[in-house]
């Protein structure tokens, strides 16, 4: 009889165990997101979250610039700061006038007119001298604009724009 109960117990114990490994092998598959990079408030509040995945298939564009933060030449890769507010369906004439409030991780906050974005071909940069920024690198997002390309980038008021760990977008 005991060896009836142990056989018995032991076969619901591999049931239960075989159960739970099953489980635990298809949670990730159903229940795995990437982490949200960017989100984006529009004008109608219809809020949009692009993941890495979303940014990597926009077209990217490089900028070689000195900012203020970095010695020397940087190059920089991402999608058009354009690119993205379209990419959800918006239009330049939908943004045309109106500003971006953007938040950096630390909740540093700044105010970008949208027309900077037609105006001055700034990236949404997620790679600097073609490695991907990290947040100790001031990623994974950085807004960059042409400074050597464009003598009026070269102020202290356009400098106020670059918003380094950038994850939120609000259209105003």
């Amino acid at each position: 009889m005991r060896r009836l109960v142990k056989t018995v117990a032991s076969r619901r114990t591999m049931i239960l165990w075989g159960g739970v490994a099953t489980l635990a092998l298809a949670a990730p598959v159903r229940g795995h997101h990437p982490p949200v990079m960017l989100t984006i408030t529009e004008p109608s509040g219809r809020v949009r979250q692009l993941r890495e995945q979303d940014i990597a298939a926009l077209p990217w564009r490089q900028i070689a610039t000195r900012t203020r933060w970095t010695e020397g030449v940087q190059v920089f890769r991402g999608p058009l700061l354009r690119d993205v507010l379209t990419s959800g369906g918006l239009t330049q004439s939908d943004l045309a006038g109106r500003n971006l409030l953007m938040k950096a991780l630390n909740d540093f906050g700044t105010v970008v007119p949208a027309d900077d974005a037609w105006s001055y071909d700034p990236v949404l940069a997620r790679e600097m001298n073609g490695k991907p920024m990290r947040v100790r690198d001031k990623g994974p997002l950085w807004l960059v604009y042409p400074r050597d390309q464009r003598p009026e980038l070269q102020s202290a008021v356009r400098d106020e724009r670059w918003i380094w760990q950038l994850f939120e977008i609000t259209v105003l």
